[in-house]
């Protein structure tokens, strides 16, 4: 009862109830002592007014406060209709913000699972990169030692140069993408704990609200607290946070799907290049290997030319001193007589025809010796040539066997040749998400996740 509703009470009391004061009241007495009857029927009159005002003011008073017992019930009622439909209303919202929270939490677990999948494949494919690489590099380094006159700039050099560029460059980009997962990665776990807290606040706050309900007063039906219909309302401006939170998962899975397919498309894109590239460096050292030992066949066959030639000369050679053998006796002979004859006296010093014949046959036989010394001399010259021509052929033939089987060693040191597979991208970003044996056997789990999630 309120301060105005008392004080209207307490006057409405007082005009129904005579004011009496019996105590100070004077009683006329007679002269025996006694009371006068008419006094006395007085007094018993105003008993019965006070005792009727008092019933009266008791009956009012008992109107009013049912009354206001009754209008307070309804108040309490419509405040509990309130409270309780607010609890609903609430728990309807942040039913729905769970389910929000739940849905995004899912999606980017998912999504961890499957860069976490990226990750290793990039490390798988940087590795390999690297790797390859590194024998790019022992392979320049195994021609390096070929020898001086085989150090040529050739194709297969080029080859393996730009080999080596390319690879490089798939590394580095592949540093790009492993160094852009990792960041989206902490992004994600970041965002799954603010999640994972978001929805534990949730739930905390569900349960009480429950619970709230649940020691609400309950009607003569006894409902219990799981027959409550809960409304579904729309989230309040408190909502905001959390739903700011599943826009960040939702971009960050659009950025992971976005990234997935870039990675693809580079792994793809990557293959085909090193395949091209090793098919290249490969049919260049065949062809290298293949002129190498044609160059060889064909010194070979000089060597022979060369070797029949000096044969031929040195059969030559032999004949000319076999011949400048049997021409130098008669030389010496025809000097012989000539210088004996020369000793005659003054007188007979007679240039007859014997002197003449002598003469003649000395000059004769000295040409033909000159002639046969001038042929040996070009003989041994020619041979000599030949010989150096020999062994130049000869080095030049061990130069290229020594080139011929270090272009074999760098043959037989190539990689594997990379395999890619011979699809559309769209194709390959689905392969790469849902491939396990055809890469690597760490995206069965990724599988046996899909399937889980396909039976249930």
């Amino acid at each position: 009862m309120t301060g105005v509703q008392s004080s209207r009470a307490a006057h409405y009391s007082n005009a129904l109830v005579p004011s009496f004061d019996l105590e100070d009241r004077s009683s006329p007495r007679t002269p025996s002592g006694h009371r006068l009857p008419s006094d006395w029927y007085s007094e018993s009159r105003e008993h019965i007014l006070l005792a009727t005002g008092s019933r009266t003011l008791s009956d009012t008073t008992r109107y009013q406060s049912s009354t206001e017992i009754f209008k307070s019930m309804q108040r309490s009622e419509r405040g509990e209709d309130k409270v309780d439909a607010a609890l609903k209303a609430k728990i309807g919202t942040t039913k729905g913000l769970k389910e929000m929270l739940e849905g995004a939490l899912h999606i980017s677990e998912k999504e961890i699972e499957k860069l976490e999948l990226t990750r290793e494949r990039l490390d798988e494919e940087a590795n390999s990169c690297n790797r390859h690489l590194q024998q790019n590099e022992e392979r320049r380094a195994q021609r390096q030692t070929r020898p001086s006159r085989e150090m040529v700039h050739d194709y297969p050099y080029k080859l393996f140069e730009s080999q080596a560029v390319f690879l490089q460059n798939a590394y580095l980009k592949y540093e790009d993408k492993r160094k852009d997962t990792f960041e989206l990665l902490h992004k994600f776990h970041s965002l799954v704990q603010q999640l994972t807290d978001d929805l534990s606040d949730k739930n905390s706050a569900l349960e009480l609200d429950m619970k709230c309900i649940a020691l609400a007063p309950v009607d003569k039906e006894s409902r219990q607290v799981q027959d409550i219909v809960f409304s579904r309302t729309q989230p309040f401006s408190w909502s905001s946070v959390t739903k700011g939170k599943v826009l960040e998962a939702q971009v960050l899975q659009a950025e992971s799907a976005q990234l997935r397919r870039n990675v693809a498309r580079l792994v793809q894109t990557v293959r085909r290049g090193e395949k091209q590239q090793h098919d290249l460096v490969q049919m260049a050292l065949d062809r290298n290997i293949t002129s190498i030992s044609r160059l060889r066949d064909d010194l070979h066959l000089q060597v022979q030319h060369v070797e029949e030639e000096i044969h031929l000369a040195m059969k030559t050679k032999a004949e000319l001193e076999t011949a400048l053998a049997e021409k130098l006796p008669p030389l010496n002979l025809t000097k012989q007589r000539y210088l004996t004859r020369s000793n005659r006296p003054n007188r007979e010093k007679v240039n007859d025809e014997v002197e003449h014949a002598l003469k003649m046959q000395f000059q004769s036989l000295n040409r033909i010796v000159l002639e046969l010394e001038r042929k040996l001399d070009m003989v041994n010259h020619t041979l000599a040539s030949l010989f150096a021509h020999k062994a130049q052929l000869e080095d030049n033939i061990a130069d290229k066997e020594r080139n011929y089987e270090m272009d074999k060693t760098c043959v037989a040191m190539a990689p594997t040749r990379p395999g890619t597979p011979e699809c559309s991208l769209e194709a390959m970003a689905y392969i790469f998400d849902n491939e396990s044996e055809q890469i690597s056997p760490f995206r069965m789990a990724d599988q046996q996740l899909n399937l889980t999630g396909q039976t249930s």
